[in-house]
Protein backbone atom coordinates (compact mmCIF):
# COMPACT_ATOMS: atom_id res chain seq x y z
CA UNK A 1 0.00 0.00 0.00
CA UNK A 2 1.79 3.34 -0.85
CA UNK A 3 1.74 6.25 1.56
CA UNK A 4 -0.19 9.27 0.48
CA UNK A 5 3.00 11.23 -0.62
CA UNK A 6 3.98 8.50 -3.34
CA UNK A 7 0.17 8.36 -3.81
CA UNK A 8 0.51 12.20 -5.09
CA UNK A 9 3.50 12.16 -6.52
CA UNK A 10 4.84 9.59 -9.21
CA UNK A 11 8.17 9.17 -9.27
CA UNK A 12 8.51 5.49 -10.59
CA UNK A 13 6.86 5.67 -14.00
CA UNK A 14 9.52 6.01 -16.65
CA UNK A 15 9.43 9.14 -18.60
CA UNK A 16 11.07 8.65 -22.50
CA UNK A 17 12.93 11.80 -22.58
CA UNK A 18 14.76 10.72 -25.92
CA UNK A 19 13.92 13.58 -28.57
CA UNK A 20 13.33 16.29 -26.71
CA UNK A 21 16.59 18.18 -26.70
CA UNK A 22 18.00 16.49 -23.48
CA UNK A 23 21.58 16.96 -22.93
CA UNK A 24 21.77 13.67 -20.75
CA UNK A 25 20.05 11.42 -22.93
CA UNK A 26 20.36 13.03 -26.63
CA UNK A 27 23.58 13.62 -26.17
CA UNK A 28 24.43 10.69 -24.27
CA UNK A 29 25.87 8.41 -27.30
CA UNK A 30 28.02 11.40 -28.80
CA UNK A 31 29.45 11.83 -24.96
CA UNK A 32 30.65 8.28 -24.28
CA UNK A 33 30.97 7.21 -27.94
CA UNK A 34 27.92 4.40 -28.06
CA UNK A 35 24.36 3.93 -26.35
CA UNK A 36 24.41 3.84 -23.09
CA UNK A 37 21.93 4.39 -20.58
CA UNK A 38 22.69 7.87 -19.04
CA UNK A 39 23.02 8.25 -15.99
CA UNK A 40 25.64 11.32 -15.40
CA UNK A 41 24.74 14.78 -15.54
CA UNK A 42 23.05 15.95 -12.52
CA UNK A 43 19.38 16.45 -13.51
CA UNK A 44 16.78 13.97 -13.08
CA UNK A 45 14.51 11.96 -14.61
CA UNK A 46 11.45 13.28 -13.07
CA UNK A 47 8.16 15.06 -13.49
CA UNK A 48 8.58 18.55 -12.47
CA UNK A 49 5.73 19.75 -9.97
CA UNK A 50 2.42 20.36 -11.56
CA UNK A 51 2.18 23.74 -9.87
CA UNK A 52 5.20 24.82 -12.29
CA UNK A 53 3.61 23.78 -15.18
CA UNK A 54 0.45 25.52 -14.49
CA UNK A 55 1.96 28.61 -13.81
CA UNK A 56 4.34 28.61 -16.78
CA UNK A 57 1.38 27.60 -19.16
CA UNK A 58 -0.53 30.76 -17.50
CA UNK A 59 1.93 33.28 -18.90
CA UNK A 60 2.02 31.45 -22.00
CA UNK A 61 -1.85 32.31 -22.12
CA UNK A 62 -0.35 36.27 -22.43
CA UNK A 63 0.57 37.01 -25.60
CA UNK A 64 3.78 39.50 -25.07
CA UNK A 65 7.13 38.37 -23.78
CA UNK A 66 8.72 41.70 -23.29
CA UNK A 67 11.93 42.44 -20.70
CA UNK A 68 10.92 41.33 -17.53
CA UNK A 69 11.32 43.60 -14.34
CA UNK A 70 14.20 42.21 -11.48
CA UNK A 71 11.75 39.58 -10.48
CA UNK A 72 10.74 41.40 -6.85
CA UNK A 73 8.38 38.42 -6.53
CA UNK A 74 10.82 35.90 -6.70
CA UNK A 75 12.85 37.44 -4.52
CA UNK A 76 10.46 37.54 -1.96
CA UNK A 77 9.23 33.65 -2.89
CA UNK A 78 12.95 32.47 -2.40
CA UNK A 79 13.44 34.63 1.00
CA UNK A 80 10.36 33.18 2.35
CA UNK A 81 11.76 29.51 1.64
CA UNK A 82 15.12 30.08 2.65
CA UNK A 83 13.45 30.89 6.14
CA UNK A 84 11.13 27.86 6.12
CA UNK A 85 13.94 25.51 4.68
CA UNK A 86 16.90 26.75 6.33
CA UNK A 87 15.20 28.71 8.87
CA UNK A 88 17.69 31.53 7.87
CA UNK A 89 16.03 35.04 6.07
CA UNK A 90 18.51 37.28 4.22
CA UNK A 91 18.12 40.82 5.27
CA UNK A 92 16.48 43.47 3.30
CA UNK A 93 18.21 43.87 0.14
CA UNK A 94 20.97 41.30 0.14
CA UNK A 95 18.70 39.16 -2.33
CA UNK A 96 19.12 39.85 -6.26
CA UNK A 97 18.16 37.64 -9.10
CA UNK A 98 20.99 36.26 -11.45
CA UNK A 99 20.74 34.37 -15.23
CA UNK A 100 22.31 30.91 -13.53
CA UNK A 101 24.22 29.92 -10.61
CA UNK A 102 27.05 28.96 -13.05
CA UNK A 103 27.50 31.78 -14.78
CA UNK A 104 27.70 33.82 -11.90
CA UNK A 105 30.09 31.79 -10.28
CA UNK A 106 32.99 32.82 -13.36
CA UNK A 107 31.32 36.69 -12.62
CA UNK A 108 32.27 36.39 -9.00
CA UNK A 109 35.79 35.05 -9.87
CA UNK A 110 36.08 38.80 -12.31
CA UNK A 111 34.28 40.96 -9.88
CA UNK A 112 36.34 39.77 -6.98
CA UNK A 113 39.80 39.11 -8.44
CA UNK A 114 42.28 40.37 -10.67
CA UNK A 115 44.01 38.53 -13.92
CA UNK A 116 46.80 36.30 -12.41
CA UNK A 117 45.25 36.15 -8.97
CA UNK A 118 44.57 32.61 -6.84
CA UNK A 119 41.62 31.48 -6.13
CA UNK A 120 41.00 28.07 -3.80
CA UNK A 121 39.31 25.75 -4.55
CA UNK A 122 38.61 21.87 -2.74
CA UNK A 123 38.12 18.90 -4.65
CA UNK A 124 37.01 16.57 -5.70
CA UNK A 125 34.81 19.32 -7.06
CA UNK A 126 31.79 20.09 -9.79
CA UNK A 127 34.14 20.73 -12.69
CA UNK A 128 32.70 24.46 -13.41
CA UNK A 129 34.67 25.38 -10.11
CA UNK A 130 37.94 24.96 -11.81
CA UNK A 131 37.05 26.14 -14.97
CA UNK A 132 35.90 29.48 -13.50
CA UNK A 133 38.91 30.03 -12.00
CA UNK A 134 40.93 29.04 -15.20
CA UNK A 135 39.09 30.45 -18.09
CA UNK A 136 39.04 33.65 -16.81
CA UNK A 137 42.91 33.77 -16.11
CA UNK A 138 43.42 33.01 -12.52
CA UNK A 139 45.77 30.73 -10.73
CA UNK A 140 44.29 27.63 -9.75
CA UNK A 141 45.21 26.95 -5.99
CA UNK A 142 44.29 23.45 -4.51
CA UNK A 143 43.13 22.38 -0.90
CA UNK A 144 42.23 19.11 -1.35
CA UNK A 145 39.75 17.27 1.00
CA UNK A 146 40.67 14.48 3.11
CA UNK A 147 39.38 11.23 2.74
CA UNK A 148 38.25 9.09 5.14
CA UNK A 149 38.37 5.19 5.61
CA UNK A 150 34.56 5.51 6.20
CA UNK A 151 34.38 7.14 2.60
CA UNK A 152 33.74 10.02 4.36
CA UNK A 153 35.12 14.10 3.35
CA UNK A 154 36.32 16.57 5.43
CA UNK A 155 38.50 19.77 4.89
CA UNK A 156 42.42 19.59 5.08
CA UNK A 157 42.82 22.93 7.29
CA UNK A 158 45.95 22.52 7.58
CA UNK A 159 46.33 22.88 3.41
CA UNK A 160 43.33 25.47 3.49
CA UNK A 161 45.15 27.25 5.98
CA UNK A 162 48.60 27.19 4.00
CA UNK A 163 46.27 28.36 0.67
CA UNK A 164 44.55 31.60 2.66
CA UNK A 165 48.25 32.92 2.83
CA UNK A 166 48.04 33.66 -1.09
CA UNK A 167 44.38 34.33 -1.74
CA UNK A 168 41.73 36.14 -1.34
CA UNK A 169 38.74 34.20 -2.61
CA UNK A 170 37.38 31.08 -2.24
CA UNK A 171 34.95 28.73 -4.21
CA UNK A 172 33.20 27.02 -1.38
CA UNK A 173 31.22 23.76 -3.03
CA UNK A 174 28.06 23.67 0.21
CA UNK A 175 26.95 21.37 -0.09
CA UNK A 176 29.97 19.29 -1.48
CA UNK A 177 29.38 17.68 -4.89
CA UNK A 178 30.51 15.09 -5.80
CA UNK A 179 31.20 13.64 -2.34
CA UNK A 180 28.28 13.76 -0.80
CA UNK A 181 28.59 15.94 2.54
CA UNK A 182 26.53 18.54 3.99
CA UNK A 183 29.24 20.75 6.04
CA UNK A 184 28.49 21.19 9.67
CA UNK A 185 27.78 23.92 11.74
CA UNK A 186 31.19 23.90 13.41
CA UNK A 187 32.94 23.40 10.00
CA UNK A 188 31.14 25.93 8.36
CA UNK A 189 32.26 28.19 11.63
CA UNK A 190 35.80 27.65 11.39
CA UNK A 191 35.68 27.99 7.92
CA UNK A 192 34.84 31.53 8.30
CA UNK A 193 37.03 32.56 11.16
CA UNK A 194 39.41 31.38 8.86
CA UNK A 195 38.59 33.47 5.86
CA UNK A 196 37.77 36.47 8.01
CA UNK A 197 41.09 36.16 9.23
CA UNK A 198 42.68 36.07 6.42
CA UNK A 199 40.64 38.49 4.80
CA UNK A 200 38.80 35.89 2.45
CA UNK A 201 35.86 35.96 0.72
CA UNK A 202 33.91 33.25 0.38
CA UNK A 203 31.27 32.12 -2.53
CA UNK A 204 28.95 29.59 -1.75
CA UNK A 205 27.41 27.46 -4.59
CA UNK A 206 24.26 26.36 -2.41
CA UNK A 207 22.59 24.77 -5.48
CA UNK A 208 21.93 21.29 -3.64
CA UNK A 209 21.40 22.44 -0.31
CA UNK A 210 17.47 21.64 -0.32
CA UNK A 211 17.92 18.20 -1.32
CA UNK A 212 19.68 17.85 2.02
CA UNK A 213 18.66 15.26 4.32
CA UNK A 214 20.54 16.58 7.31
CA UNK A 215 20.30 20.20 8.91
CA UNK A 216 22.19 22.82 6.03
CA UNK A 217 23.74 25.84 6.67
CA UNK A 218 23.36 28.81 4.28
CA UNK A 219 27.16 30.04 4.68
CA UNK A 220 26.04 33.92 4.92
CA UNK A 221 24.83 32.78 8.46
CA UNK A 222 28.95 32.48 9.55
CA UNK A 223 29.99 35.33 7.53
CA UNK A 224 28.64 38.30 6.15
CA UNK A 225 32.11 38.80 3.64
CA UNK A 226 30.74 36.27 1.21
CA UNK A 227 28.36 35.33 -2.18
CA UNK A 228 25.58 33.00 -1.67
CA UNK A 229 24.76 31.11 -5.36
CA UNK A 230 21.38 29.50 -5.56
CA UNK A 231 18.63 28.33 -7.87
CA UNK A 232 15.70 25.98 -7.67
CA UNK A 233 16.87 24.49 -10.94
CA UNK A 234 18.41 20.89 -9.24
CA UNK A 235 15.69 20.31 -5.95
CA UNK A 236 13.07 20.75 -8.92
CA UNK A 237 14.40 19.68 -11.88
CA UNK A 238 14.53 23.02 -14.09
CA UNK A 239 18.02 23.53 -14.66
CA UNK A 240 17.11 24.14 -18.71
CA UNK A 241 14.97 27.09 -17.99
CA UNK A 242 18.01 28.95 -15.89
CA UNK A 243 17.70 31.36 -13.46
CA UNK A 244 18.97 31.29 -9.53
CA UNK A 245 19.58 34.06 -6.56
CA UNK A 246 22.88 35.74 -5.31
CA UNK A 247 22.42 36.49 -1.87
CA UNK A 248 25.18 38.79 -0.84
CA UNK A 249 24.50 40.77 3.01
CA UNK A 250 27.78 42.87 2.58
CA UNK A 251 26.52 46.23 0.30
CA UNK A 252 30.35 47.12 -0.99
CA UNK A 253 30.50 43.33 -2.28
CA UNK A 254 26.68 43.35 -3.80
CA UNK A 255 27.76 46.25 -5.52
CA UNK A 256 31.21 45.13 -7.09
CA UNK A 257 29.40 41.23 -7.91
CA UNK A 258 26.13 43.94 -9.41
CA UNK A 259 28.68 45.77 -11.26
CA UNK A 260 30.42 42.81 -12.87
CA UNK A 261 27.14 41.45 -13.78
CA UNK A 262 26.32 44.53 -16.04
CA UNK A 263 29.63 44.46 -17.96
CA UNK A 264 29.39 40.83 -18.65
CA UNK A 265 25.78 41.56 -19.45
CA UNK A 266 24.62 38.34 -17.45
CA UNK A 267 22.09 40.44 -15.20
CA UNK A 268 19.37 39.49 -16.36
CA UNK A 269 16.75 36.80 -15.25
CA UNK A 270 14.24 35.00 -18.20
CA UNK A 271 10.54 35.50 -17.98
CA UNK A 272 10.08 31.63 -17.74
CA UNK A 273 12.76 31.60 -15.23
CA UNK A 274 11.22 33.91 -12.84
CA UNK A 275 7.85 32.59 -13.03
CA UNK A 276 8.68 28.91 -12.75
CA UNK A 277 11.11 29.52 -9.50
CA UNK A 278 8.85 31.34 -7.91
CA UNK A 279 6.07 28.70 -7.97
CA UNK A 280 8.63 26.25 -6.99
CA UNK A 281 9.64 28.20 -3.83
CA UNK A 282 5.89 29.12 -2.98
CA UNK A 283 4.21 25.64 -4.10
CA UNK A 284 6.76 23.02 -4.09
CA UNK A 285 7.28 22.15 -0.55
CA UNK A 286 5.38 18.96 -0.65
CA UNK A 287 6.61 17.74 -4.05
CA UNK A 288 10.22 18.32 -2.78
CA UNK A 289 9.41 16.26 0.69
CA UNK A 290 8.29 13.58 -1.65
CA UNK A 291 11.38 13.53 -3.57
CA UNK A 292 13.79 13.74 -0.95
CA UNK A 293 11.83 10.64 0.25
CA UNK A 294 12.42 8.56 -2.59
CA UNK A 295 16.12 9.83 -3.18
CA UNK A 296 17.02 8.51 -0.23
CA UNK A 297 15.28 5.61 -0.62
CA UNK A 298 16.94 5.22 -3.77
CA UNK A 299 20.44 5.64 -1.99
CA UNK A 300 20.00 2.93 0.39
CA UNK A 301 18.73 0.31 -2.15
CA UNK A 302 22.32 1.49 -4.09
CA UNK A 303 23.84 0.66 -0.49
CA UNK A 304 22.29 -3.04 -0.18
CA UNK A 305 22.57 -3.78 -4.40
CA UNK A 306 26.43 -3.02 -3.37
CA UNK A 307 27.28 -4.59 -0.32
CA UNK A 308 25.79 -7.60 -1.64
CA UNK A 309 27.21 -7.67 -5.43
CA UNK A 310 30.16 -5.32 -5.62
CA UNK A 311 31.43 -5.29 -1.80
CA UNK A 312 34.54 -4.58 -2.78
CA UNK A 313 33.20 -1.17 -4.00
CA UNK A 314 33.39 1.92 -1.99
CA UNK A 315 29.98 3.77 -1.51
CA UNK A 316 28.50 5.89 1.68
CA UNK A 317 25.07 7.55 1.38
CA UNK A 318 25.56 11.06 0.33
CA UNK A 319 24.42 13.30 3.23
CA UNK A 320 21.78 15.27 0.07
CA UNK A 321 20.65 14.74 -3.18
CA UNK A 322 20.96 11.96 -5.69
CA UNK A 323 24.90 11.67 -6.41
CA UNK A 324 26.86 8.47 -5.50
CA UNK A 325 30.40 8.70 -5.17
CA UNK A 326 31.47 5.53 -5.95
CA UNK A 327 35.01 3.62 -5.23
CA UNK A 328 35.89 1.38 -8.13
CA UNK A 329 39.72 1.64 -7.99
CA UNK A 330 39.59 -2.51 -6.71
CA UNK A 331 38.38 -2.64 -10.43
CA UNK A 332 40.62 -1.40 -12.70
CA UNK A 333 42.48 1.30 -13.80
CA UNK A 334 40.60 4.58 -14.95
CA UNK A 335 41.16 3.65 -18.68
CA UNK A 336 39.92 0.05 -18.16
CA UNK A 337 36.86 1.78 -15.90
CA UNK A 338 36.16 3.87 -18.76
CA UNK A 339 36.39 0.83 -21.09
CA UNK A 340 34.27 -1.88 -19.38
CA UNK A 341 31.58 1.40 -18.64
CA UNK A 342 30.89 1.37 -22.19
CA UNK A 343 31.23 -2.47 -23.01
CA UNK A 344 28.18 -2.50 -20.54
CA UNK A 345 25.80 -0.18 -21.93
CA UNK A 346 26.44 2.75 -18.86
CA UNK A 347 27.58 6.31 -18.78
CA UNK A 348 28.94 7.72 -15.92
CA UNK A 349 30.91 10.87 -14.89
CA UNK A 350 33.99 9.80 -14.61
CA UNK A 351 36.25 11.03 -11.76
CA UNK A 352 39.40 12.39 -12.77
CA UNK A 353 36.94 15.08 -14.62
CA UNK A 354 36.80 16.16 -10.24
CA UNK A 355 40.18 16.99 -10.25
CA UNK A 356 42.92 16.01 -7.57
CA UNK A 357 41.18 13.12 -5.31
CA UNK A 358 39.47 11.55 -8.43
CA UNK A 359 41.06 9.25 -9.90
CA UNK A 360 39.42 5.71 -9.12
CA UNK A 361 35.95 6.59 -8.68
CA UNK A 362 32.90 7.33 -10.91
CA UNK A 363 29.64 9.34 -9.84
CA UNK A 364 26.31 7.83 -10.78
CA UNK A 365 22.92 9.99 -10.62
CA UNK A 366 20.62 8.10 -9.06
CA UNK A 367 17.42 10.67 -9.81
CA UNK A 368 15.82 8.07 -11.72
CA UNK A 369 12.79 5.75 -11.36
CA UNK A 370 13.68 2.44 -9.51
CA UNK A 371 13.71 0.09 -12.45
CA UNK A 372 16.05 2.18 -14.36
CA UNK A 373 18.50 2.41 -11.37
CA UNK A 374 18.64 -1.58 -11.31
CA UNK A 375 19.05 -1.52 -14.77
CA UNK A 376 21.80 0.96 -14.35
CA UNK A 377 23.31 -1.22 -11.20
CA UNK A 378 23.49 -4.36 -13.07
CA UNK A 379 25.03 -2.71 -15.67
CA UNK A 380 27.43 -1.42 -13.49
CA UNK A 381 28.27 -4.92 -12.12
CA UNK A 382 28.63 -6.34 -15.58
CA UNK A 383 31.09 -3.33 -16.14
CA UNK A 384 33.05 -4.23 -12.99
CA UNK A 385 32.99 -7.91 -12.64
CA UNK A 386 34.26 -7.68 -17.03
Amino acid sequence: MKNQEEAIFDFDTPIQRMGTGSLKWDDAAHRFGGEVLPMWVADMDFAIPECIISTLQQRLDHPIFGYPSAGPFMVEAAENWMETRHDWRPEPGATGSISGVVPALFAAVRAFTQPGDSVIVMPPIYPPFMTAVQKNGRELLLAPLQRGADNSYSIDWPALEEALTRSRLLLLCSPHNPVGRVWSAEELQHLADLCSAAGCVVISDEIHADLSYVQHIPFPVFSSRSVLLSSAGKSFNIAGIGGGIAIIPDPELRQMFRDELYRSQIHQTNTCALKAMTSAWQLGAEWQSALRQYLLTNAGFIQDFLQQELPDLGYRIPEFGYLAWLDVSAYGDDVTIQENLLKAGLGLNLGPSFGPGGAGFVRLNFATPRATLEEGLSRLRKAMLS
